[in-house]
């Protein structure tokens, strides 16, 4: 797992996970984590993730590597595609952070490698439930999702494929 050396894991989870810290905002934070043609899962939020994934990028094609899959958490309302209000906490300049996570999903589909892009509604703490998954270019309801039911979209779409070279709304 790869991640910013100010986060600190879990316990239980620094138990189950090699774990690598670098700037990620630096293509040299990708020189470990990259080998092997990895499956990647970027549940990155808040602003800049568009600079990450231009390192992220940068350090994949330099080494020439190939990665079987990625899975990138984006949000809904990048493609305006939203029906009603959302939320975006801890975003005080929306229109930016859209522009960013546009921009970050660009940078993916042009990667030329198995992806697929995960834009949920508001994230919340409820319990598991079912999902609604609504392909890009469709209008997707303003509402909420559990936070444990992306996660669990994500890790089979990882772990199984599925959803190739595709962008998926979830509510």
């Amino acid at each position: 797992m790869l991640h910013d050396p100010r986060q600190k894991l879990p316990a239980d989870l620094a138990e189950q996970v090699t774990e690598i810290t670098g700037d990620l905002t630096k293509e040299a934070a990708y020189n470990k984590g990259l080998q092997d043609n990895p499956v990647v899962v970027s549940t990155l939020v808040g602003m800049d993730v568009d600079l990450v994934f231009e390192a992220l990028f940068d350090a994949q094609y330099h080494q020439r590597l190939t990665l079987q899959r990625f899975v990138m958490l984006s949000t809904a309302g990048v493609d305006q595609e939203v029906s009603g209000q959302l939320d975006y906490p801890d975003i005080s300049d929306v229109k930016e952070y859209l522009n960013q996570q546009r921009y970050a999903a660009k940078l993916v589909d042009e990667a030329e490698f198995p992806y697929t892009i995960l834009r949920p509604v508001t994230l919340n703490d409820d319990a598991v439930g079912q999902a609604k998954i609504i392909r890009e270019g469709e209008t997707v309801p303003a509402g909420f999702v559990s936070r444990e039911t992306v996660a669990q979209i994500a890790v089979k779409i990882a772990q199984t494929g599925g959803y190739d070279y595709q962008s998926l709304a979830i509510c």
